[in-house]
């Protein structure tokens, strides 16, 4: 089973007010819905996909800033296992880890680095901790030491 397509239907980015420490980032993930669509393919065939409605925010508290993206993931399967999972969302608004894990890696992929971009533009700290450099503690930087 495979991501066919990923899309973005909202992006909301707010600073509500200056930022003061102590600040949490506390980064949500929600799947709204699954919806069925029909692919219609060459020769009068059609092919099943289920259509995965998911929301993701970022808010960092005490209610200083928020990110929130809405946007959907086409996923496509063999129609059986589609059905099934279908079946079970309406059911009991689950679906299996396996497929929690394609669906839910790829939105956490690119609404991580949307969230970057958008935390840099209106200027608040990123929600994950990026790797940085520090100096080795104990060495002196020497001319020759240098390899740039």
């Amino acid at each position: 089973m495979a991501i066919v397509s990923f899309s973005f239907d909202k992006i909301s980015v707010e600073k509500k007010k200056p930022l003061e420490a102590p600040m949490k980032a506390k980064t949500s993930i929600k799947v709204l819905d699954i919806k069925e669509e029909e692919l219609n393919l060459a020769g009068g065939r059609k092919d099943l996909l289920l259509r995965f409605l998911f929301e993701y925010s970022v808010d960092y508290q005490p209610n200083q800033a928020s990110v929130h993206l809405a946007g959907n993931v086409l996923y496509s399967g063999k129609r059986d296992d589609l059905e099934k999972i279908l079946k079970e969302w309406k059911k009991t608004k689950k679906f299996s880890p396996q497929v929690s894990k394609d669906v839910l890696n790829s939105v956490f992929m690119r609404c991580n680095i949307k969230a970057l971009s958008f935390e840099q533009e209106v200027n608040i700290p990123p929600h994950i901790v990026l790797p940085h450099l520090q100096p080795v503690a104990g060495k002196k930087n020497k001319a020759e030491d240098y390899i740039g």
